[in-house]
C-alpha cells in the first residue's frame, strides 16, 4: 500500500507505476516521471535514491528528455528500479513520505 491516496479504480496503483515523459507549467523541461494515481513523481528529483547494483552508476538517465536511455539499460535495471519505487512509495518507508522538501 502506498502512502500517497489512490482511487480503488485508478489504473495507476503501486503495482502499476507507468513511466512517461512530462513537464509542467513552472518547468517545461521534459523530463522521466512515473504514474501513481493521479500524480507524477520526478524521479529526476530523486535520481539518487537509485542506488541499487544496476542503477547507482546510471542516475543520470532519468535527466533524460526521451525513455530511450532508460529503455536501452535492460530489464535487470527496469526490475530494479520498479522495486525501489514500489518501496520508496510504500506507506511502510519514510524516505518521501516524511520529506517535505521532496
Amino acid at each position: 500500500m502506498s502512502f500517497i491516496e489512490v482511487n480503488s479504480d485508478s489504473d495507476f496503483p503501486i503495482q502499476n507505476l507507468p513511466y512517461g515523459i512530462f513537464s509542467t507549467k513552472d518547468n517545461t523541461k521534459h523530463r522521466i516521471g512515473v504514474a501513481i494515481g493521479t500524480k507524477i513523481l520526478d524521479l529526476s528529483v530523486i535520481k539518487h535514491l537509485f542506488d541499487g547494483a544496476q542503477m547507482k552508476d546510471k542516475q543520470n538517465v532519468f535527466e533524460e528528455t526521451t525513455l530511450n536511455k532508460f529503455m536501452s539499460l535492460g530489464k535487470s535495471a527496469w526490475k530494479e528500479t520498479r522495486q525501489r519505487l514500489q518501496e520508496l512509495l510504500s506507506d511502510s518507508c519514510k524516505i518521501l513520505k516524511d520529506n517535505n522538501d521532496l
